[in-house]
């Protein structure tokens, strides 16, 4: 069993770790990532790659209707996001852009954390590219179980 808070501590570590460890073999640089609740003073340069993470709860339903003295058990499901963005200036910017997206992707492909965080079918999806920079977003579906 796992809490709310600590299950997006854990996803978003799972990202971060993998994240740390490659990015810079592919942009030469670690690419800043942007976090939910972090307050950023600046808009992100428009020459460099960047990435934004979040994650929302699609669904919570109640799994059992008791767990020994913990309660009942409640199974978490929802997505966690990657967004990538790679700058128009860089020439090579879709190919890294498919690179870091892939780092991105296989931080969640077939993994479960620590606290049992599972997550399953990872995917990238290429965007629209935006006036500066070239898009894409990893998708990831996880799953957990609480007592509540």
């Amino acid at each position: 069993m796992i809490s709310y808070e600590e299950a997006i501590d854990e996803m978003f570590d799972a990202f971060n770790v993998a994240w740390l460890a490659n990015s810079a073999a592919v942009a030469s640089y670690v690419p800043e990532v942007r976090w939910p609740g972090v307050e950023e003073p600046t808009t992100p340069d428009a020459s460099v790659f960047w990435a934004r993470v979040s994650q929302q709860t699609v669904d919570e339903e109640q799994s059992t209707l008791r767990n020994g003295d913990a309660g009942q058990r409640y199974t978490t499901d929802g997505l966690i996001f990657v967004q990538l963005f790679c700058p128009k200036s860089d020439s090579e910017s879709m190919t890294k852009g498919r690179r870091l997206a892939i780092i991105a992707r296989n931080a969640f492909r077939g993994h479960t954390t620590s606290g049992k965080v599972w997550f399953r079918n990872a995917r990238i999806n290429e965007l629209p590219p935006e006036e500066k920079f070239y898009r894409f977003n990893v998708v990831a579906e996880y799953e957990y179980d609480e007592n509540g």
